[in-house]
């Protein structure tokens, strides 16, 4: 009789084909393991170039410096973002995210270039900086040195400009 039902169950176990694991599933006092899943592409943004732009603070015709400014500033615009480093981490979701302006001096010389690196004057935050992780507010320091750095400018007979810049971080 034994030899009957073991046959019978092992005819049965072959019919049923090739066992599958089940996803999420363990034995228990076994660890699970883990699902391999595709990492999400990372953004790779190329090194930034600039227009060259008009020295519009030299300006005396007040639409030409209207028009360089405007230039100057969608420029900067277009090509500044919110850093994702600035973002808080999965396992921190209550941190701050850090909005406000940033003002970075920016030294332009004869030549058109930017003095490398620009220099992050003052942040203007909307809260204390003590309030958001430290990280975040490099991360932001380097998104405006990243986009500031880059600028390009008209040669000029002065021998190097100094630029003010707000640099303005809000959340989407």
């Amino acid at each position: 009789m034994k030899t009957k039902t073991w046959t019978l169950l092992g005819s049965l176990l072959l019919a049923a084909g090739v066992a599958h694991a089940q996803e999420g599933y363990s034995a228990p006092g076994f660890p699970m393991l883990p699902v391999h899943r595709p990492l999400p592409p990372e953004v790779v943004r190329g090194p930034l170039a600039s227009p060259v732009l008009a020295r519009f603070w030299h300006e005396t015709d007040p639409i030409r410096q209207a028009a360089g400014r405007d230039q100057f500033f969608k420029f900067v615009s277009e090509q500044a973002h919110y850093p994702p480093a600035a973002r808080p981490a999965s396992d921190r979701p209550r941190d701050l995210m850090p909005t406000g302006r940033i003002l970075v001096s920016v030294l332009v010389r004869a030549n058109g270039s930017v003095r490398q690196p620009p220099r992050v004057v003052r942040r203007e935050l909307a809260r204390p900086e003590a309030d958001y992780p430290p990280a975040a507010l490099r991360a932001l320091d380097a998104e405006a040195l990243r986009v500031l750095g880059a600028l390009r400018f008209v040669r000029s007979q002065a021998l190097q400009d100094s630029l003010l810049v707000p640099m303005r971080f809000i959340t989407e």
